[in-house]
């Protein structure tokens, strides 16, 4: 399961008054226990939230120590939950949610000439980055703005032409709209990868070009370990990116 340093403090400082307990429930669950992991949000038929995780086993919250806010259909989120209970009503697991925090979650889409320019290419610091549950995850580092949002995004690059390789080719583009701060701060993007609408078949991976704040112009490569046959099979894989890439 990937490592958050930074989200795993923040939960760890804050979910400390509410995880002294040691009791035990009937099934011998620890509820001082706790794992951290992200997750995307479903909704029922009947309206009711549950968490898919990148592994693709389905949680069901049981309990609660916080509000549900913004955890709509498809809200991805890095999520603390305490484990139930095992297989229960159709659902892997039984927790409880002790806290969360929503991820920017966006689709991959089109670069044009009409909209190169606000895309923009400014160079990154990429801390990782990595695909698991039907995902591009990509965590980074940026000077904060002042007052301007800066967009970031994975796009197609429709003014190149790529090799028919059996690779999908794509690009991490960040504009920081000319408004940087001093500031540091780390934050986590996903990109629906949505495999079924890809017309190349077999896929061997993804290739995603940066423009690297160190490294200048490169290609980071992360292959399937199975060839594709649906949006499904792939979704379980976790291909963490072993070289250093920022």
């Amino acid at each position: 399961m990937k490592k958050f340093n930074l989200y795993l403090l923040l939960f760890v400082l804050t979910l400390i008054p509410a995880l002294q307990s040691c009791d035990l429930d009937d099934d011998g669950y620890s509820l001082d226990n706790y794992t951290i992991a992200m997750a995307t949000v479903k909704v029922d038929a009947k309206s009711s939230v549950y968490f898919v995780l990148d592994n693709g086993e389905t949680l069901w919250p049981a309990a609660s120590l916080v509000p549900y806010k913004e955890l709509n259909n498809g809200t991805r989120i890095i999520g603390n939950f305490t484990l139930l209970s095992n297989t229960q009503n159709g659902y892997d697991h039984f927790v409880r949610l002790n806290d969360y925090s929503t991820v920017l979650t966006k689709d991959i889409i089109n670069l044009t000439e009409a909209n190169k320019d606000s895309i923009g290419d400014d160079p990154v610091r990429i801390t990782d980055l990595w695909m698991s549950g039907g995902y591009i995850n990509v965590e980074f580092d940026m000077n904060l703005p002042s007052t301007q949002k800066h967009r970031v995004n994975l796009v197609r690059n429709t003014t190149k032409e790529y090799p028919n390789d059996g690779y999908i080719h794509l690009e991490y583009r960040y504009n920081d709209m000319d408004d940087v701060t001093n500031y540091v701060g780390r934050s986590i993007v996903s990109f629906r990868l949505g495999l079924e609408t890809m017309n190349t078949l077999p896929l061997n991976g993804v290739k995603i070009r940066i423009n690297s704040a160190v490294n200048g112009e490169k290609i980071i490569t992360i292959d399937f370990s199975n060839k594709y046959k649906s949006a499904a099979s792939v979704a379980p894989l976790t291909n963490a990116v072993g070289e250093k890439i920022n």
